[in-house]
Order: structure tokens, then sequence, then C-alpha cells
């Protein structure tokens, strides 16, 4: 009895993070209106990030770093990983450990994401859940940001 209820439990959270045919479908980046949704205010200008991806050399591992203290300072989002959902400081500690362990020098920062940060190594999709309790693919927000982020520093 104790293995079957296992089972239907491990099945139901198999089917929520697989994103298969079938699965749930993910909203990729945008709000039912079009508009790319973002980790916090999209004038980023005067924020601390922002001016220390300025200070640096504004290579591929400068720009993980600001997408990474991105997440640190979403606070009032979570972040769901192979089963678990995690704070903005639990996930950004998580991208600086996989940057520290995944990354090689002047790896593009999109090919990073597309490798390292769409999904886990078990396959499951990264996952960012907004206040509103809106789910979004992680990787699509860390592109929008990215964008963001080099459209920013172009103009500045």
């Amino acid at each position: 009895m104790k293995l079957s209820i296992f089972f239907v439990v491990f099945m139901a959270l198999a089917g929520l993070t697989s994103g298969c045919a079938g699965g749930p479908q993910y909203n990729k980046g945008i709000n039912p209106q079009g508009e790319k949704l973002y980790l916090g205010s999209t004038n980023i200008e005067e924020s601390e990030s922002f001016k220390n991806y300025l200070r640096s050399p504004q290579g591929e591992a400068d720009k993980q770093r600001y997408l990474f203290e991105r997440l640190k300072n979403a606070k009032e989002f979570e972040f769901f990983h192979d089963g678990s959902w995690y704070n903005a400081l639990e996930s950004y500690r998580g991208g600086m450990w996989l940057m520290r362990n995944r990354y090689k020098k002047g790896f593009p920062t999109r090919d990073f994401i597309k490798q390292y940060v769409e999904r886990s190594d078990a396959g499951n999709l990264h996952l960012v859940k907004y206040p509103d309790g809106s789910l979004q693919i992680g990787s699509y927000i860390l592109y929008n940001e990215l964008d963001l982020l080099e459209s920013t520093a172009k103009k500045s």
C-alpha cells in the first residue's frame, strides 16, 4: 500500500516537471498580453547589479554574475529545481555554484543558460513562480533579463 501511494505521488511530480506532451504547459517568459517578464524592475540603470556589470570587463562571466544577482534580489519569487521550491538567496547560491563548477571561460551566456539552466541534470524544467502564482520557464526569464542587460548596457 505504501509503495503504491509513493508511486502515485512520484508519477504526479514527474508529470508536473516533465513538460512533455500531455503534461502541464508553462509560460515562456511572457504575460497574457504578450509582454516580456523579468525578475524585477526594468529600470536597471541605478541598480547596484548593473553598476557592477558596467565596471566589469562585461564578458560572459560578468553577464552571468549579473543575472544571478538579479535572482538574489527577486525576493518575492520562488524557484523550482528537481522537485523542490527555493527562495531567491538559495537560487542565487545554486546559480553561483553552477558558474564555479560548470562555466568555462568565454562560453556564451545564452548557451550556458540553454545547457545548464533550462533543465536540470535530471531533465526537469527550472521554473519561476511569480507572486501572482503564475509559473514561468526559468530559462526564458533569464533570456529576457539578458536581453534587458545587453540593450541597457549598449545605451550606457
